[in-house]
């Protein structure tokens, strides 16, 4: 009885051991297909990912003058979008922190001055960005791949390297979408 324990759990093991590595073969293959067509270079995904690294390190060193605030930063060719709610100080800091970010090239400050959102606010923010991510998606005027979707507040911002055309139209997409206040474009062109 024992054997037969003994093989059983080493049998569950190994066919558990299968299924992470499918898991791991599945989540890595879904991210390679990512840097695969984004229209930015490897190395420009590396350092975006950087930028908002340091820009969240610089936020987190200052946490104590941040308090009451609610404050979130996105990155896109070097480019930093500020988003949330603070006191018109806390704002003003965090864009002077952004720019001390070694790398950056444009401080896109769309923090609103107010209380910090609440969760419920937030939950909603991510629905519209996968509404607003999934009807870039269905649109054929526009490559969903070379857009970035932030929504704060049930602001959308849209950031990428678009043509006029491509920007206007998902802009357009995004204004229709249910939920959706205000659409702001930060296209960089081709």
């Amino acid at each position: 009885m024992k054997k037969f324990v003994l093989v059983t759990a080493l049998v569950t093991s190994a066919l558990m051991l299968q299924g992470c590595v499918a898991a791991v073969i599945g989540v890595g293959a879904g991210a390679t297909a990512k840097v695969a067509t984004d229209p930015r270079t490897t190395g420009t995904q590396v350092d975006d990912t950087t930028l908002n690294t340091r820009m969240n390190n610089k936020l987190s060193e200052n946490g104590p003058f941040f308090i009451g605030s609610r404050i979130s930063s996105s990155t896109y060719d070097g480019n930093i979008i500020l988003t949330g709610q603070a006191n018109a100080e806390q704002i003003e800091k965090a864009e002077r922190l952004a720019y001390q970010v070694e790398g950056v090239r444009k401080v896109y400050n769309q923090i609103r001055t107010g209380e910090p959102v609440s969760a419920g606010t937030i939950t909603n923010d991510m629905w519209i960005t996968t509404k607003v991510k999934s009807q870039l998606v269905m649109n054929s005027k526009t490559k969903a791949r070379n857009i970035k979707v932030v929504t704060e507040n049930s602001e959308v911002f849209l950031i990428g390297i678009v043509s006029s055309e491509e920007g206007q139209e998902a802009a357009t997409v995004a204004s229709k979408v249910a939920g959706v206040k205000k659409v702001v474009t930060l296209f960089m062109q081709r």
